[in-house]
């Protein structure tokens, strides 16, 4: 017997839904397919385990995803807006170079944005945020201990966040997050080279002293304690440009 008008209607129907979740699916698949590609290829950049300067090959990246081109195409567009990924006019694709041309704004804007989440977080900060900032700092102080940068950095920045967190201002904590991030080549370039055993005591005294002006609400402490703190991360920076051999010898005969 043949289909009548209403069962073929019917069919049509149910396979038009089934094209519409496919196509959902695939949108899906390849919305979390781009996000992987982005966020993994940010942290490699910014923890240096792809040095600037370095060529991407997108077809590589495909391989290592297993996705096609055109996502991977997509997160390093939204790289590059980050300045993480640079062009070429042959349109291949490079890890941008880093660069100090802009290390004094960028300072600047670091100062001014510890400054106020910290400000705020003295002002803003629950039970439950002094206990979190609290934890974040034994867990540097662990780090601290050791002689691995990527577990120092890593609890460095989740301590700095903690402190974001408890402003209660998730604008100004996103843009600090970004700010945090941005500078992290310079301070895996610059800062931790040449961060030593003074260096590690006075950044945890700065850890303590700000989570227990932030427990006691002292929001002009916090602040103080903000600026030493970048201030004191610019001194180890600028030895970093110090210069080391070519002073330590007589170039006379």
């Amino acid at each position: 017997m043949g289909r009548t008008g209403t069962e073929g209607t019917g069919m049509e129907e149910a396979g038009a839904r089934e094209a519409a979740d496919g196509g959902a699916v695939a949108r899906g698949r390849r919305t979390r397919g781009f996000a992987a590609v982005y966020e993994e290829m940010r942290e490699d950049i910014l923890s240096l385990r792809i040095a600037p300067g370095t060529a991407i090959d997108e077809t590589a990246l495909a391989a290592r995803f297993g996705l096609s081109r055109t996502p991977v195409r997509e997160a390093l567009l939204m790289l590059s807006r980050e300045d993480l990924v640079k062009f070429l006019p042959s349109r291949s694709a490079m890890v941008a170079p880093h660069s100090m041309d802009n290390a004094h704004e960028y300072l600047d804007t670091l100062a001014l944005l510890s400054r106020a989440v910290a400000r705020l977080a003295a002002e803003a900060r629950r039970p439950a945020d002094i206990e979190r900032i609290r934890a974040r700092q034994a867990d540097y102080e662990r780090a601290a201990a050791g002689t691995g940068v990527d577990a120092i950095v890593a609890a460095d920045l989740a301590f700095h966040r903690s402190v974001s967190d408890a402003s209660g201002n998730g604008f100004l904590a996103n843009f600090y997050s970004l700010t945090l991030d941005y500078g992290r080549r310079m301070m895996l370039l610059h800062y931790y080279p040449r961060f030593g055993a003074q260096d590690r005591d006075a950044c945890i005294a700065d850890h303590r002293a700000m989570a227990e002006a932030i427990a006691a609400g002292d929001g002009a402490a916090c602040e103080a304690l903000a600026s030493r703190h970048v201030m004191s991360e610019l001194r180890v920076i600028q030895r970093a440009f110090e210069p080391d051999v070519g002073l330590r010898f007589s170039l006379e005969p």
